[in-house]
């Protein structure tokens, strides 16, 4: 996506009906838009009352409009904003007269946040972070979001590329000068201070994935025989009945997903279908894909019959498809203990309707979600992008110190740069042309 010298717009709230809708501009000609509606543009920073009419005269709505002179706007452009009422016969023919207008055209996904970055609005973790600002759903996702967007990433990246730049222009010096030998004591510091950023880098990396979950979310698959409750699991949780409940075993026949917020996380808990032998051919398919959901989710709840004798057999049978990690919950425990059994497995009536298992259960995701000490943190690392260049990184630094800093400063040196660069693709420090693409083109049309 190139940023170009058009003038661009795009309708910003959400398209259909609604109370107010905004239309935004933004360009060398955004100054201009007012007049293809005949009304005046307002000083910049300030806001005015305007009619604006079709080529013939005809009112097409009063509005209000604000106009922002670049740079000192959101996209470094000048800005133009029409407030007007959200019916689509008001923005659609808004928007219709602009696109015939010369020297306008629709804004592409993303467009405005792209020229925000273009202009050092933002860089591209910031970028990211308005984008996981827009998609969150939880009050963790909307805090972990704005983190991003205030630095939390950028401000210490930047501190380690500065510091990888400044060891790596001190090595180059030497080759400038190949007879100046490096003193014993600024060679002892200058391993010190890679070992101690490789410390830094390492720890970051090793936080369990927290970020990347809150911001992905995670998937948990409902998994066991049939008539164990399931279904009746996946209703309690999500407080509506959004998977049919019955005594007929192999009612359940394919995936049944519910979106919940678990502890701030968003969480797809999947209903699958119950697992027998001696089925038809629809019942053998959505047995597949519950043992495929197993082996694929984050958390499987592995839901046994605690009345019925050999379960604990089942649910050694069933554990060998699990790929993460997973609970145990013996349900119709009315005939035995309602709570933590003394195996660690969760003991449950959900026949009874006593939320006491439940909150365990969702106190036992929650932990596995999020471990305990990563989950007061402020996580950097949100995107497997992000991940990748700091281990880029880490491996360029050790890499470094594997060189003679006397015999091969060079090399040295090159693996300085290269791990810089590494963490200059994270904010866009360095020419990442490749990346914008498919970042700025998860926006919105109006973004």
């Amino acid at each position: 996506m190139a940023v170009d010298g058009d003038t661009i717009f795009a309708l910003a709230t959400p398209p259909g009906k609604s109370a107010i809708a905004v239309i935004r501009i933004s360009g060398p000609q955004a100054s201009g838009a007012p007049a293809v509606f005949g009304a005046n543009c307002p000083d910049p920073g300030r806001f005015s009352v305007a009619r604006l009419c079709d080529d013939v005269g005809r009112m097409i709505d009063q509005v209000v409009i604000l106009f922002m002179a670049g740079p000192r706007s959101s996209t470094g452009e000048d800005v133009t904003e029409i407030h007007c009422h959200g019916s689509r016969a008001v923005t659609l023919t808004l928007l219709d007269r602009l696109a015939k207008a010369d020297g306008f055209r629709p804004a592409e996904p993303g467009e405005f946040t792209h020229r925000a970055f273009h202009h050092d609005k933002m860089d591209l973790s910031g970028a990211e972070g308005l984008a996981d600002l827009i998609d969150a759903e939880t009050d963790i996702q909307l805090s972990q979001a704005w983190n991003q967007m205030d630095g939390a990433l950028r401000r210490p990246v930047m501190a380690w590329r500065t510091a990888l730049i400044s060891i790596s222009g001190q090595l180059e010096a030497l080759i400038d000068f190949a007879d100046e030998s490096l003193p014993p004591s600024i060679e002892a510091q200058l391993r010190g201070e890679t070992e101690q950023l490789i410390e830094t880098l390492s720890a970051h990396l090793d936080d369990g994935r927290y970020g990347e979950i809150v911001r992905g979310g995670v998937s948990v698959a409902l998994v066991g025989p049939v008539n164990a409750g399931k279904s009746t699991l996946l209703n309690r949780l999500a407080g509506r009945d959004a998977a049919i409940v019955s005594h007929e075993a192999g009612t359940t026949r394919d995936i049944v997903s519910v979106r919940l917020d678990i502890g701030g996380i968003p969480a797809n808990i999947m209903d699958t279908a119950g697992i027998r032998s001696g089925v038809g051919s629809v019942e053998e398919e959505g047995i597949r894909r519950a043992i495929e959901a197993a082996g694929t989710a984050h958390i499987t709840v592995l839901v046994m019959d605690g009345s019925i004798k050999d379960w604990q057999d089942t649910a050694q049978i069933l554990s060998a498809h699990i790929g993460g990690d997973s609970i145990l919950l013996v349900n119709k425990a009315d005939l035995g203990v309602v709570g933590v059994l003394p195996d660690g497995s969760i003991g449950i009536s959900l026949k009874s309707g006593d939320d006491t298992a439940v909150d365990i259960l969702i106190e036992r995701l929650i932990s596995l979600m999020a471990p305990a000490n990563k989950a007061a943190q402020t996580p950097l690392i949100t995107r497997a992008r992000h991940r990748a260049a700091i281990e880029v990184a880490a491996t360029g630094l050790r890499q470094a110190l594997s060189h003679d800093f006397h015999d091969s400063p060079e090399l040295a040196a090159e693996d300085f740069r290269q791990a810089a660069v590494a963490l200059g693709r994270i904010t866009g420090e360095i020419d990442v042309e490749e990346l914008l693409g498919s970042i700025f083109s998860s926006f919105c049309i109006g973004k």
